[in-house]
């Protein structure tokens, strides 16, 4: 559908929205490699803490680490994250599940319990598609025990979702399997179902005995990867939560956290930045490793870096004047999502036509005054007398709407608020 760089005008505006996936078009490259402006130190530490060394998993990690990988909305985090599952996901290093909990999971109904219930998913889909040599039995007695039966589920999948499983197929087929039936776990918590209403109750009444049977599986998984080689160890990398409530990551990660701590398994989860603090504060923060994805300030020198993510996508011979991409990059804050707002933004203004310095500087002004709005009076007042610099809720919520900005060692206000905050 798309020729990149994109020439038709109503398609260039599609591949500069900010949902615009770009992992689906690898052979386009449309991956700018960013380490030059902001350096490779964050995967660097992500390396050697999974103890990769020469392309390969050196050693079994001594203990099972949760990786908590965090950064601004938009700076990023989903591409680096899925290029590192991509290369840690071999033979020679790790067997990685990359979970995207947006599209595996209903985000608006989701449950701290529904977490658990996905790796338990993603698991049986991974053993099933490896032919991995798996006992189910504990996890069948759990559903047994817990009187999730086998029944309701079919009845409900195929009445309220259209599913069904024929004949043989459905010979043995348990209550767990019926959630890795390669549609996801999203339909069975889509709304709210006699299952999946019982299973986070007796998950939230019986958390350590789910922990067991999860661990057991999980035991069995890793022995079977090297068994046959195709992986030294097991690795689960969870993506796409920017949008789960806040009080799900307090709940997972900190007041709750002994359940995911207690997990046999090398995790990555990504969490927004506002979520990390309370991370980072929490009584149990010694048991998480954390890295950070870093902003960058746009110089003179990086600049080009962010012009080519758009010129990547689009043709700036037809759409964008040299000038007016250099004003939307240098008002990006370094933040690629807002690089591509601001340019989406001015084609939109430009009506398709090639964006020139007024579209770009109105497209800024749009977007300034949008942020600006949002901001409560005590937000304004903290950045107006320069009090961003903790960790203080209003701070940190700042920090995750992209009021303020995180780099390096040091913070600074958005410059699409520049004129709007005196």
């Amino acid at each position: 559908m798309y020729q990149f760089p994109e020439e038709n005008k109503f398609r260039a505006r599609e591949v500069l929205e900010v949902d615009f996936d770009i992992r689906q078009y690898t052979q386009a490259s449309l991956y700018v490699e960013l380490d030059i402006a902001r350096g490779s130190d964050y995967r660097n530490e992500m390396m050697y803490l999974l103890g990769i060394e020469e392309d390969q998993l050196m050693d079994m990690t001594p203990s099972y680490l949760k990786i908590i990988f965090s950064g601004h909305r938009g700076c990023g985090k989903s591409l680096e994250l899925f290029r590192i599952h991509e290369y840690l996901n071999s033979p020679e290093r790790y067997i990685s599940t990359f979970i995207d909990m947006e599209k595996e999971l209903e985000i608006a109904h989701f449950e701290p319990e529904d977490f658990f219930v996905s790796i338990i998913a993603q698991l049986i889909s991974l053993a099933q598609a490896y032919n991995l040599d798996i006992s189910f039995a504990q996890l069948d007695e759990l559903a047994k025990d817990w009187a999730l039966e086998e029944e309701e589920i079919e009845k409900e999948f195929a009445s309220e979702k259209g599913i069904t499983v024929e004949g043989e197929a459905k010979a043995g087929f348990s209550f767990w399997k019926w959630l890795s039936l390669g549609i996801g776990i999203k339909p069975f918590f889509t709304g709210s179902t006699k299952t999946s209403r019982k299973l986070r109750e007796k998950i939230k009444k019986e958390p350590l005995k789910l922990q067991s049977r999860l661990n057991e599986l999980i035991q069995q998984i890793r022995e079977q990867i090297r068994v046959k080689h195709l992986g030294r160890d097991l690795l689960l990398v969870f993506d796409g939560t920017e949008k789960i409530r806040y009080d799900i990551y307090k709940n997972l990660f900190v007041n709750d956290s002994f359940l995911i701590r207690g997990l046999n398994v090398n995790m990555i989860c990504a969490v927004p930045i506002n979520a990390a603090y309370d991370i980072q504060t929490g009584v149990s923060a010694d048991s998480y490793e954390r890295v950070m994805l870093p902003m960058f300030r746009i110089t003179k020198n990086n600049a080009p870096l962010f012009t080519e993510i758009v010129t990547r996508r689009v043709s700036q011979e037809l759409y964008f004047e040299e000038d007016a991409l250099l004003e939307i990059v240098h008002h990006s804050g370094g933040c690629p999502r807002q690089l591509l707002k601001i340019a989406s933004t001015a084609m939109r203004k430009a009506l398709g036509k090639k964006v020139e310095l007024p579209h770009a500087r109105a497209a800024i002004k749009l977007l300034g005054q949008e942020l600006f709005e949002k901001l409560e009076k005590a937000h304004v007042d903290i950045i107006r007398n320069g009090n961003y610099l903790h960790a203080d809720e209003d701070v940190r919520e700042l920090l995750f709407s992209l009021a303020v900005l995180k780099y390096n060692g040091d913070r600074k206000v958005n410059p699409l608020l520049k004129g709007f905050i005196q």
